[in-house]
């Protein structure tokens, strides 16, 4: 490959936010037969890469497959990996490169494992419908945003559909907005109108990677429409009237926009299970973080010690018990994830040797044969 061409093929994948960290990952791996991609999309263990030479199809190796433990081991919409071309248009992923970011959730059901929705995105929208209904609440926002603290991520609260309420709606909804994500950006914006999104899309910038997340029907796809300026994502009602539309709702997909910016459309969750450390509920209840450097014991729970500051502050009115309650049930939550997600360790270590093992007996008898 000349100059010229090689360097029209990192200009391909710079627009993609590839970066010198990355450059440097790949360059201490050193395998000429490996080319760097990002996935686009998945569905079934079917991915769409981005690369240097345009869009291919891939799949992950036998290899790949065998190291992976569980199912976050595996590539989700965002992520940088290394693959092997096998044919025109089709490739093997070898290798997952180090994620900077990844916005996470527990997998629905009893299952104890972490699904991952997007991986290395630099900023994160958590979109919401303000015109009424459930699609925004005090506590949809406090546990989307343990998580978003949790991702690396910085979240930008978007208030949508602000063209169905009155002026006295809309200052409420940012004003209940504040209360439960206090120091955190909020964007008060319509897609239908425009209201707001000149001020919302500034906050990206060319290579930078946005993921959008909310509830379903809160909007996501009408403001990508809206900021790509043609329409890239169906609504909730052209999918309604289309029925082959609806699988595309399950599906993550990354854009790029007229701007160079990158974005990733997830779709709207029904549940949003936590999968954080304990530590994220002191970015989202700072005011609780703060005044517990006041109670008389560290490891104060809140609920009932002496000289307990927190508690002060209740009796007082200058926290809101609202807040405190829901602090009290996604620290209960996260208590037991932690339990579950120790035990869940402790099987797959367990599992792990006891292959190893079995691998060691077939490798021995094996050898004793020949």
């Amino acid at each position: 490959m000349n100059s010229q061409s090689d360097k029209s093929a990192r200009n391909e994948l710079n627009k993609w936010g590839w970066n010198s960290s990355l450059e440097e990952e790949f360059n201490r791996i050193s395998r000429e037969e490996l080319l760097p991609g990002r996935v686009a999309t998945e569905t079934r263990g079917i991915y769409t890469l981005v690369s240097k030479t345009g869009e291919l199809l891939a799949e992950t190796s036998g290899a790949f497959q065998y190291r992976a433990v569980t199912r976050s081991d595996y590539p989700v919409t965002g992520d940088w990996v290394l693959y092997r071309p096998s044919m025109p248009g089709r490739g093997l992923i070898e290798i997952l490169l180090t994620r900077r970011s990844r916005f996470s959730r527990k997998t629905a059901g009893e299952r104890t494992e972490e699904q991952i929705i997007a991986a290395n995105i630099d900023r994160l929208f958590l979109v919401f419908g303000i015109n009424g209904g459930r699609n925004f609440t005090t506590g949809a926002l406090e546990r989307y945003l343990t998580l978003a603290w949790e991702s690396g991520a910085a979240p930008t609260v978007v208030l949508n559909k602000a063209d169905l309420c009155t002026p006295e709606e809309k200052e409420a909804a940012v004003l209940t907005a504040e209360n439960s994500a206090p120091g955190v950006d909020i964007r008060l914006v319509s897609a239908t109108t425009g209201e707001g999104l000149k001020d919302l899309f500034s906050r990206a910038g060319a290579g930078s990677t946005i993921a959008l997340t909310g509830p379903s029907g809160v909007g996501k796809s009408s403001l990508i429409n809206a900021w790509a300026g043609q329409e890239l994502q169906k609504t909730t009602a052209q999918r309604e009237n289309d029925l082959r539309g609806r699988h595309t709702t399950s599906l993550n997909r990354m854009f790029l926009l007229p701007g160079g910016e990158i974005l990733i459309d997830t779709p709207g969750l029904r549940e949003i299970q936590l999968w954080a450390e304990e530590d994220s509920l002191s970015e989202t209840f700072p005011e609780i973080a703060q005044l517990s450097w006041k109670c008389r014991f560290r490891d104060c729970s809140h609920t009932g010690e002496p000289d307990c500051a927190v508690q002060a502050a209740l009796n007082t009115g200058e926290m809101e018990y609202r807040r405190y309650e829901n602090y009290l049930e996604l620290e209960k939550e996260l208590k037991y994830l932690k339990t579950r997600q120790d035990a869940n360790a402790a099987r797959l270590e367990s599992a792990k040797w006891k292959g190893i093992a079995r691998l060691r007996k077939e490798l021995k008898k094996n050898g004793k044969k020949s």
